[in-house]
């Protein structure tokens, strides 16, 4: 027999809870990674409760039918008749009963898993998450932001209020079973109570384009101590680049990589390389001289200055600080012209 499933029974009889592992390296269950928040224990409980008692019945129908064929099967030459069963109120009463208690406490269990996990805390601390193809964006109250980490205290109640530049995405962290989606056009809301220092993964679970596969995210959960001192660093993202190219570098792998190359190759959106100076013409006829107030009219409003040959797919960045802007323009210029 699986020993985590094995010990997962166990628990489930002897303390009608599956009991959260204590080191946050732990592998989880067969089912299910480590348990790593307070709605992780409550949803699995809901499941592994479902899933013992279908197991149960499942073997017990086929048992019986296995007995049936066995016991009655057809034998040539061979007659055993037998006399109508009678009505029972006792066993029909029995029959009845029992799973529909059995499914009160199922929905009973789901419902209460579900209204925790839509209760957002009214005091809780807040993160505002960006989704867009092909990357997430984490603002923290402080100002702070971060694009390809994402920080968390323990023993805190945190809410992420959620929005997307484009398409449909799906904010999903295993460890701590929680999955909501994201649409354009409205704010959606979601909340963790994380129980355990370490690192999980945040993944995007819904199509969104191409580079789908590459919305992933680590997540640390750490001390508050070690979170405060963290996020305090992360107010001013840019004190550790020495020059402008670097934070623009910086920039362009954490949210332009995935449409614009700096090796000339080609991918969603034109390359970077050599693109200095140069000549854009438009889908429209237009063109225009890649200088600075190009770079600012495509980060505000991209859809106006499509360039011939690909296609419409930029979101806007019109949030983008002066500094951030600033060293995007300088490491384009440093690709040459």
């Amino acid at each position: 027999m699986n020993l985590p499933i094995f010990h997962t029974l166990a628990s489930l009889v002897q303390d009608q809870k599956v009991a959260v592992p204590s080191d946050p390296t732990a592998e989880g269950t067969y089912w299910f990674p480590v348990q790593a928040s307070t709605l992780a224990e409550k949803s699995d409980w809901t499941f592994y409760y479902i899933y013992w008692i279908s197991a149960f019945f499942t073997a017990l129908i086929v048992a019986a039918m296995v007995f049936m064929a066995i016991r009655y099967r057809y034998r040539k030459g061979v007659w055993e008749g037998t006399d109508s069963p009678g009505h029972s109120w006792t066993l029909e009463i029995t029959w009845s009963i029992i799973p529909f208690l059995l499914t009160i406490v199922m929905w009973w269990s789901g419902f209460k898993s579900f209204m925790y996990s839509d209760t957002v805390p009214p005091d809780a601390y807040t993160i505002q998450v960006q989704a867009q193809q092909w990357s997430w964006e984490f603002t923290y109250p402080n100002g702070a932001k971060t694009y390809k980490e994402l920080h968390l205290p323990v023993d805190t109640d945190v809410t992420f209020v959620m929005r997307s530049k484009d398409v449909i995405h799906g904010f999903w962290i295993p460890a701590f079973r929680v999955k909501k989606d994201i649409v354009p056009g409205r704010y959606t809301k979601t909340w963790v109570h994380p129980t355990m220092e370490g690192q999980y993964t945040l993944f995007c679970t819904e199509y969104c384009g191409t580079n789908h596969s590459e919305m992933m995210v680590q997540v640390t959960v750490e001390d508050q101590a070690s979170f405060d001192k963290w996020v305090a660093d992360a107010a001013d993202p840019w004190a550790d680049y020495d020059t402008p190219e670097q934070i623009g570098e910086q920039i362009w792998s954490t949210q332009c990589v995935a449409c614009h190359s700096i090796d000339g190759s080609v991918v969603i959106g034109p390359s970077w390389k050599g693109s200095w100076g140069t000549e854009r013409k438009f889908v429209d006829g237009s063109s225009a001289i890649m200088d600075e107030n190009y770079i600012l009219n495509s980060l505000a409003d991209p859809n106006s200055q499509v360039v011939e040959g690909y296609p419409a797919a930029m979101a806007p960045y019109r949030d983008m600080d002066q500094e951030a802007l600033d060293g995007l323009i300088a490491f384009i210029k440093s690709l040459g012209n």
